[in-house]
């Protein structure tokens, strides 16, 4: 089952990633690992350490990976996604492996099927994002803490911090789930014979994550904290809702649409049943044995340390706003693992259709997102009372996705081929254009937030034109505002974003119109009325495929002067 899995989604990539669109998350981590194989062309291992460690507030090990990678394949867009392909693949591996420590079979053949077909896992497998590896590290954390049967076994042990060091250099906002494991090995080195044994491999474990995280952590941790407080929890985090509270249910309300846009209404279902009934089998265990001799055989179970990661993470992403690709991934393994554990444990009936509901679950989700082309790879969509409209089934990626908001269509391929083709046109124009007016060693800026037309794809095709890349920033209407007087002072007074000044820019791109923009949009003309105002002149135009105009404007600085590089 796991080599047809990895079979048709590296087919999928195949069909419908070659040659096509990157959506700005995708561009910009790609970047990265272009860099980093640029850099180690040019100066070797120092060179490819140098560019890593570059500060930065991205998790830097999947580029670094996928740089690695390059030096077989070269530094081609799709032989890319095999990280993020083969990190889904890991999923599924870890997943029946943890079942069966479980519960043997009769549990793990259903949590391969729930999460091989689940909807979340294969997009972000077919998308070059952090999420898959993110998942893919975090479940090896678990499973190797289950492994050292609470912490008893060394090699487990060490394992375990390697992968739990490992977690935020995949993905940054996993640092927000280390506390569940941490807590989690702790308890089950304490209770049980032998502690004092136990308590050295814990802390052995401790200080190999540590030392592991800090390789990057150290030099870059400042910038990660501002980075993950700010689109958190502060004013970044707007542009995510301003729903978020533990104990705010209506907090709870938009994680469930999350959940439900991430992984789809079915596996969603089986997930809170299934979740609701595991709370159920653990209250009527307590009573029936008692909470002291419960609470001491849950503590030793394997089952424990996903059940705290399940309840720590839900409780973590109901506490901020920020809603990025695939941030709930992590926790869907363990969470597959806890409901079929409660579905399997509630009642004999419920244990003999268990795989028939798992099997039309699976089938469900699964059929349409084989083929872009198959007639079931539409949207289906339904209305939920309190929920709104929520998906059933989906065929699309991510690139989909992105690429049809907007537009009046819910067709699983928005935007023909050829349209993709001129998007790639498009970008690499602008980049044409940053060489032609020396603006290499100078700032450009992006005074709009178009989805596939940016500074990450700009950047990106800079860096396969020449190599390296250039000092590009845009605008955060969060950040820096939203009339006139804001864009004027972006444009004019050092603002000490962490996406880059704009004060000294000597080239600036603006768009007509708002199609495809992220929400907060830019206000079109109040923008080109401030480069007009702060030393711009128009200088270029081009009109995008989704017929938006954007203007290049210049603006005299000495980094941008003839006979600049």
């Amino acid at each position: 089952m796991s080599a047809t899995w990895l079979i048709v989604n590296a087919r999928w990539l195949v069909l419908y990633r070659r040659k096509q669109l990157l959506e700005i998350d995708e561009a910009g981590y790609v970047s990265m690992a272009v860099n980093d194989y640029q850099n180690a062309v040019r100066g070797g291992l120092s060179g490819w350490v140098t560019a890593i460690e570059w500060p930065g507030i991205q998790a830097p090990l999947t580029p670094a990976l996928t740089s690695l990678q390059f030096f077989v394949t070269g530094p081609n867009v799709l032989a890319a996604f095999a990280v993020p392909l083969l990190a889904g693949l890991a999923v599924v591996l870890l997943t029946y492996a943890i079942a069966h420590r479980l519960a043997g079979p009769k549990l793990a053949w259903p949590a391969l099927v729930l999460i091989a077909t689940a909807p979340g896992l294969i997009v972000e497998s077919r998308a070059y994002h952090f999420g898959a590896p993110a998942a893919a590290v975090t479940l090896a954390a678990l499973y190797f803490l289950i492994r050292s049967q609470n912490l008893a076994k060394l090699g487990a042990s060490l394992t375990f911090g390697v992968f739990l060091g490992l977690m935020p250099l995949t993905r940054t906002m996993t640092i927000a789930f280390i506390p569940a494991l941490v807590l989690a090995g702790f308890v089950q080195a304490v209770v049980g014979e032998d502690r004092r044994r136990r308590l050295i491999h814990f802390a052995g474990a401790l200080a190999l994550a540590a030392g592991v995280a800090g390789l990057w952590l150290v030099p870059n941790g400042a910038l990660v904290y501002r980075y993950l407080v700010g689109f958190g929890y502060g004013p970044q985090a707007a542009e995510y809702g301003t729903d978020s509270g533990v104990f705010n249910p209506v907090a709870w309300v938009a994680r469930l649409r999350m959940l439900i846009l991430e992984q789809y209404l079915p596996h969603v279902v089986v997930l809170c049943v299934g979740l609701a009934l595991a709370i159920y089998v653990a209250i009527r265990r307590a009573r029936a044995n008692g909470f002291r001799e419960f609470t001491r055989s849950a503590v030793r179970s394997p089952l424990f340390p996903l059940a705290v990661l399940v309840a720590e993470g839900l409780a973590a992403f109901a506490s901020s706003r920020t809603n990025g690709n695939g941030f709930s991934l992590p926790l869907i393994p363990p969470m597959v693992l806890v409901a079929l554990w409660g579905l399997y444990s509630a009642h004999v009936r419920l244990r003999r259709v268990l795989p028939y509901v798992v099997a039309i679950v699976g089938v469900v989700a699964v059929v349409p997102l084989v083929d872009l082309r198959l007639p079931t790879a539409r949207p289906l969509l339904v209305d939920i009372p309190g929920l709104g409209l929520s998906k059933v089934a989906d065929g699309r990626g991510v690139a989909q996705v992105y690429s049809g908001l907007g537009l009046d269509s819910m067709e699983p391929e928005p935007i023909s081929p050829e349209d993709s083709l001129a998007w790639i046109a498009s970008v690499d124009w602008a980049s044409q254009m940053i060489i032609d007016n020396h603006a290499l060693q100078g700032m450009t800026a992006f005074g709009f937030r178009d989805r596939l037309f940016n500074v990450n794809t700009v950047e990106l095709a800079m860096l396969q034109k020449k190599g390296f890349g250039v000092a590009v920033t845009q605008i955060k209407p969060t950040e820096a505002g939203s009339t006139l007087a804001d864009y004027q002072r972006w444009l004019t007074v050092y603002q000490d974003s962490l996406s880059g000044e704009a004060s000294k820019a000597c080239l600036l791109f603006t768009a007509t119109g708002t199609q495809n923009e992220f929400l907060p949009v830019v206000d079109p003309p109040a923008m080109a009325q401030a480069a007009a105002t702060t030393g711009f002149s128009s200088i270029a135009e081009r009109t995008l495929p989704n017929g938006r105009i954007v203007t290049l404007w210049h603006r005299d600085q000495p980094t941008c002067r003839v006979g600049t590089p």
